[in-house]
């Protein structure tokens, strides 16, 4: 029996491997690495992380997680409780996982460390220690590539002595010429600041304290409201192993600074925001729903998918895009459709023919006020409603004449009231005659 060949060419692999993911994604990339260690640490469930709030006692700092971004190097320093040896070993430097692997919450693939690595510069250096060990990597990328040998040097070092300390730093330099132009350019550590704010509300400020370039990194939160006349929509439901919590409304008037931006579906992946303000026919719109119009700049929607096992989550490998031929996402896309017609509904009803609105509806919009999430989460499935306030029967109507002005001088003369007004002339004849004239 003859064998043909079909080894794997490390430069082709590696060509390929880094070829679809953006700088900026890169890095959000390590930021993962770390949040991961953050979550194995505190042996966080991703359910509990988003429903309960912040789980970390009053008297507990948040972790830390520094960034640094330059021509010189990108750097990713953080006190997340650092990786062990045995996975240091065994896991951390693998291109996939092996079956019996445990994956962390946002590392599905075990490729976005290596991609980010290789990625971005040709040198980087690894230090990572929890309390009881550590371990140091260096490595210069192209000399690796060179070989056919797939193995990686690794040192064992102590480890750091103090849970608050044990982290991890990671260090690229020697950055690749694209990438290096990139960073000369100056955009690359403000798209890392947005990109992060947007993508990490669950995290940053809640558990983790983000910096990058020594700029603190506020978390974007995704803001959505109801009030008296309205209600969110709520559904949820589990298939394989994924809990999919959709949630979807309209957000406050008050927070709607730049509304284009912020309307739309957003999707999460274990907290993990995959997709921001979707408004394209990945979340229905223009195919099962009305292509998206500025008058549903207040419709907001999330679409949450949790799971202990990350590879059965519909997201793909750069975790900035949906895989839409999943299972679980196709079930709830169609929810999440159905969960959006009546907002539209009630949308499109404030501009009956576009020039003035309806001002029922507009008041309802009005009234909306920001609620917290995860107490819309928790309640039973509901679809949106919207129920205006009854109207109230009006009792009473002005009465407006004009008449001589003689004739009230003569009225006040009669009275001997010649300070009474005109309109309590007109009430008190008024008065007058329905007390004589309409008696029953």
């Amino acid at each position: 029996m003859r064998y043909a060949h079909a080894d794997v060419r490390k430069s082709f692999f590696l060509d390929m491997f880094t070829r679809d993911i953006s700088l900026e994604d890169c890095v959000l990339d390590l930021i993962d690495n770390s949040l991961d260690a953050f979550i194995n640490k505190e042996n966080l469930k991703i359910s509990n992380l988003i429903f309960d709030g912040n789980l970390r006692p009053d008297h507990l700092a948040n972790a830390r997680i520094d960034v640094t971004c330059s021509e010189r190097q990108v750097k990713v320093v953080d006190n997340c409780g650092g990786i062990d040896r045995n996975r240091a070993q065994n896991e951390v430097f693998c291109f996939g996982h092996l079956p019996d692997e445990t994956p962390g919450k946002l590392g599905a693939y075990g490729v976005g460390l290596k991609r980010a690595l290789f990625k971005i510069g040709k040198k980087f250096s690894i230090i990572s220690r929890t309390p009881k060990e550590g371990f140091e990597v260096n490595l210069n990328t192209e000399e690796w590539a060179a070989k056919e040998e797939w193995k990686i040097p690794i040192t064992f070092v102590d480890g750091s002595t103090s849970v608050k300390t044990a982290g991890t730093s990671i260090t690229i330099t020697e950055l690749h010429e694209e990438v290096k132009m990139r960073m000369q350019e100056g955009g690359v550590p403000k798209r890392v600041f947005n990109d992060a704010a947007s993508t990490y509300p669950f995290f940053l400020e809640k558990y983790v304290d983000l910096s990058i370039n020594d700029q603190a990194t506020p978390a974007n939160e995704i803001i959505i409201g109801q009030s008296k006349e309205v209600t969110a929509a709520r559904e949820q439901f589990e298939a394989n192993g994924v809990k999919v919590t959709l949630v979807a409304s309209l957000t406050p008037v008050s927070s709607r600074a730049n509304t284009s931006d912020q309307a739309g579906w957003n999707i999460l992946c274990n907290g993990r925001v995959v997709v921001r303000a979707d408004k394209t026919n990945l979340t229905g719109w223009g195919l099962d729903l009305p292509g998206f119009h500025s008058k549903y700049n207040s419709f907001v929607g999330l679409a949450l998918f949790e799971s202990d096992d990350p590879l059965k989550l519909p997201w793909t490998t750069t975790k900035r895009n949906v895989n839409q031929e999943s299972a679980v996402y196709i079930r709830a896309k169609a929810l999440m459709v159905t969960l959006t017609r009546p907002i539209l509904k009630m949308l499109n009803a404030r501009y009956p023919s576009e020039p003035a609105e309806v001002a029922e509806i507009r008041d309802a919009v009005q009234s909306v006020k920001s609620v917290d999430f995860r107490e819309l989460a928790s309640k039973p499935s509901v679809g949106f409603s919207f129920a205006p306030p009854k109207k109230k029967i009006k009792k009473t109507a002005r009465v407006v004449f004009d008449v001589a002005l003689t004739d009230i001088e003569k009225v006040r003369r009669h009275l001997r009231r010649p300070g009474l007004s005109p309109s309590e002339i007109g009430k008190f004849a008024f008065d007058h005659y329905v007390r004589t004239e309409c008696s029953e």
